[in-house]
């Protein structure tokens, strides 16, 4: 590696000063209020890839990404607590976090020197096109583009991996340099080395959130009882209160139950206008509308036409 980048690269910042000075981390400079969630914006600029040095001499507090990242550790070690495991990189180790993991990260000394590599997702998925046959990335990568996905993390012990440190240095130079043409090519191999170098690979782990959970139990349940579900019932097989379920189902979704619920019912109709020759007055029955009308006003609301101007549109777009 180029001795100035290595310089520069472990020279101590501004926040790095503050703190040995007494400072905390402010999350303000890594978040917005609410929940610790780094923001890439406020590192990427528009950029699709970049590096930033971890930040030393403090324990670094939970939080989590709205972003991919994976930290390289250059020199010494850095130990990160991921749920209840502590895993720890040495030189030349690796660490991938999606964007659901949350984590907290033991102080780190003066000579341990971990370089946080953050990727914007439309750069992954550039990248996710060129692993598609590379099944730990892949699947990893679908995990992490998956809104109702769960926190997993891979670390990969790499530190004595010559052609896997060597592309490593390669990488950190471009990205300091701003070569951005071959970043594509770098890390597209870098996961193609990881997938061939697979006893390099120590630990994954995918952790299931709360909020994973009920999310997976409700589309579930909703899709094989759209006709006549209830939330009374869904709650009755989930073994909650329906009221504290109603709240919680809001505060995941976004939105209560029976909007979800009408949601799926009119997926469903959309579905059978395709596929079938029902009338609509039988599919707004098969889908468990009693209110003929009310259906018609949601799915105008949804498609923006009328059910009958729907399969019109949608037999004229399949014709030959």
């Amino acid at each position: 590696m180029d001795s100035a980048i290595v310089e520069q690269l472990a020279r101590l910042t501004d926040e790095e000063r503050a703190i040995l000075h007494g400072q905390k981390v402010q999350q303000g400079d890594y978040s917005a209020a609410g929940q610790f969630i780094v923001n890439s914006a406020r590192f990427l600029a528009g950029r699709e890839l970049d590096l930033r040095p971890h930040t030393r001499f403090i324990d670094f507090p939970e939080h989590g990404h709205d972003y991919m990242e994976f930290m390289y550790v250059y020199a010494g070690s850095i130990s990160h607590v991921i749920g209840e495991e502590t895993v720890t990189l040495e030189r030349g180790d690796i660490l991938f976090l999606n964007r659901h993991a949350r984590h907290s990260v033991k102080r780190a000394g003066e000579h341990d020197l971990g370089i946080n590599f953050i990727l914007s997702n439309a750069f992954l998925q550039v990248i996710f096109r060129e692993v598609r046959n590379n099944p730990v990335m892949s699947e990893f990568l679908t995990g992490n583009f998956d809104d109702a996905g769960e926190e997993e993390y891979l670390f990969f012990r790499t530190k004595d991996n010559f052609p896997i440190r060597n592309l490593m240095d390669n990488l950190i130079y471009a990205v300091v340099n701003r070569s951005q043409e071959v970043y594509a090519g770098l890390v597209s191999l870098l996961f193609a080395y990881l997938a061939y170098y697979r006893d390099t690979l120590v630990n994954a782990q995918r952790n299931s959130s709360p909020d994973a959970k009920l999310r997976r139990a409700v589309l579930g349940y909703l899709e094989a009882h759209y006709v006549g579900g209830t939330l009374e019932e869904l709650a009755g097989t989930l073994g909650y209160a329906p009221a504290y379920l109603s709240r919680r189902v809001h505060l995941v979704f976004g939105k209560p139950f029976r909007l979800l619920l009408q949601e799926e019912r009119i997926r469903a109709a959309e579905k059978l206008l395709r596929e079938t020759s029902l009338g609509v007055e039988e599919i707004v029955r098969a889908v468990g509308y009693e209110n003929q009308s009310n259906f018609y006003r949601v799915f105008k609301k949804m498609y923006g036409m009328t059910p009958h101007k729907f399969r019109k549109t949608d037999a004229a777009d399949s014709a030959p």
